[in-house]
């Protein structure tokens, strides 16, 4: 069936897209350091932050024309097809706002699709999350409040007020406060200094001062990484950093950006040099600490760098389990913490998901998602 696609005016120019998209886990790109499996839910395609170094911007449709016109995506009632697709599920996963785009951006003041999106969730008493770089609505902190397991990453590249505006089109204390809301309410709150871009923002005496100040105002965990770039964007970005930089600079950045594992990655060293002060200063505080998709090439393998840096079992800090129903709503499998890509026991009955028994983990479907279920109804396990 062919998405029809509504041209919209107000309150500025967008399109509407009915569709019939499902909800889905992680992307199959040959590598994964993400430790749980998520509901990925993308309400919109094309963001009005515009970060330049979105990897977004190199994928094709509708992320094309937002790189390439800037048009914005809208699927239209999206929060009732996710409705109807979880009411057909036995098991549940953390849904997650938002792997493509900034979940709270303006037009989502208009349709409001991120908190009705929410709402399905927490009625059904499934965990959410989001990350963000706007004001976070203090509709979703009352409502996250109420599901134990649900939880805020807020992203933070600098405390430097205009080169926030220049990196995410953010306000740093805005950023700081939502850190601070999400902590005052009891919701497990995340800092992401990601990306860091080589000789922008990865001063370290900043960096020590940024995390600082989020565990003042509560922050519980970490994650950052260090800028890679999409092949098919590269000149784009490079073009943007230049802005930033300056001619001089630029050619020490550009410089390191020699290793290929995917994407274009900075030198090893050099990211590793970063990590190790990160997660050290993140030990003094009392923060834990984890990376986000970062690798190393070694004997010609793609070995994750969370081996190493990471002091969490998952990398968003939060243990959240995998979820089964019980009637109309779904409750936490009991001794699930929710790693399924180092676990080796399932005690959620899955044995697909146990990823630690040297398996390749799964770009899940909703079809995978309904085979899941119907096993679990046959065999009694919910």
């Amino acid at each position: 069936m062919r998405a029809r696609i509504e041209k919209r005016t107000k309150p500025f120019l967008h399109f509407l897209v009915s569709s019939s998209k499902k909800i889905h886990g992680w992307y199959d790109w040959g590598r994964r350091e993400c430790t749980s499996e998520r509901f990925l839910l993308n309400p919109y395609c094309g963001c009005g932050l515009g970060c330049f170094y979105c990897y977004t911007r190199a994928f094709p449709g509708y992320f094309k024309e937002f790189h390439q016109k800037g048009y914005i995506f809208v699927f239209k009632d999206f929060d009732q097809k996710v409705a109807s697709q979880l009411d057909s599920l036995n098991i549940g996963f953390c849904g997650y706002l938002s792997p493509v785009s900034e979940p709270f951006q303006k037009i989502d003041k208009f349709y409001n699709i991120s908190f009705k999106i929410a709402k399905v969730f927490i009625e059904r008493n499934l965990p959410l999350e989001f990350i963000t770089k706007e004001k976070i609505p203090s509709s979703m902190i009352k409502l996250l409040r109420t599901q134990e397991h649900s939880f805020g990453q807020v992203s933070i590249l600098t405390l430097n007020p205009k080169l926030s505006k220049i990196l995410s089109n953010s306000y740093v204390e805005v950023l700081l406060e939502n850190i601070k809301r999400l902590s005052e309410n009891r919701i497990f709150s995340v800092c992401r200094v990601d990306p860091i871009i080589p000789y922008i923002n990865d001063n370290k005496a900043q960096l020590r001062r940024l995390l600082e100040e989020v565990k003042k105002r509560g922050a519980n965990h970490l994650v950052t990484s260090v800028l890679d770039i999409p092949f098919k964007i590269k000149d784009f970005v490079f073009r943007n950093i230049k802005k930033i930089s300056g001619e001089t600079l630029f050619k020490k950045i550009s410089s390191l950006y020699k290793e290929k594992i995917g994407y274009l990655h900075a030198d090893i060293n050099y990211r590793k040099d970063i990590f190790s002060f990160l997660r050290r200063e993140a030990d003094r505080l009392g923060l834990t600490f984890s990376l986000c998709m970062e690798y190393e090439l070694k004997d010609s393998q793609i070995l994750g760098l969370n081996r190493e840096f990471s002091s969490s079992l998952n990398c968003e800090g939060r243990n959240v389990p995998l979820y089964k129903r019980k009637g109309k709503k779904f409750y936490p499998v009991e001794g699930c913490l929710g790693n399924c890509l180092t676990c080796k026991e399932p005690v959620c009955g899955i044995e697909e998901l146990a990823y630690g028994k040297t398996r390749k983990p799964l770009a899940l479907k909703y079809s995978d998602y309904r085979r899941f279920s119907q096993r679990i109804d046959s065999q009694g396990l919910g």
